[in-house]
């Protein structure tokens, strides 16, 4: 079974390192990006399975204008918004290109079943 690519989009490295280790342990192969320019390299040079998002990240670009870019450019990643201000954040994102929307902090065992459901499959625990 192919391994699963999941992008993992947050200006915060405490946030972005702990989702990419609770992946990783989770035999998904997570990829960091700390901005919306990042997320775009890693998008062109890797088949993303999913793209796990901040929408509220400083600079030109935040992800709410990358989720518009990607739906503007006809991706169909599916994208799970992890963000500290849910409800201002998906009042404004397209309804369409977000799958499931975590608040901030999460739980490490939510995360998994969500990220798990949106992919379609079983979720699994570290030792799996």
């Amino acid at each position: 079974m192919k391994q699963k690519k999941i992008l993992v989009v947050d200006d915060d490295a405490y946030v972005r390192t702990l989702v990419v280790k609770v992946l990783n342990a989770r035999r998904y192969l997570a990829l960091p990006a700390g901005d919306a320019w990042q997320a775009m390299d890693q998008l062109q040079q890797h088949s993303i399975d999913l793209i796990i998002l901040d929408l509220r990240m400083p600079g030109p670009v935040d992800g709410e204008q990358l989720l518009y870019t990607l739906r503007d450019q006809g991706s169909d990643v599916p994208v799970i918004v992890l963000s500290g201000w849910v409800d201002d954040d998906i009042r404004n994102a397209p309804p369409d290109c977000v799958h499931a929307v975590l608040k901030k902090p999460i739980k490490i065992d939510s995360f998994a079943e969500t990220v798990a459901s949106v992919l379609g499959e079983k979720p699994t625990t570290m030792d799996s």
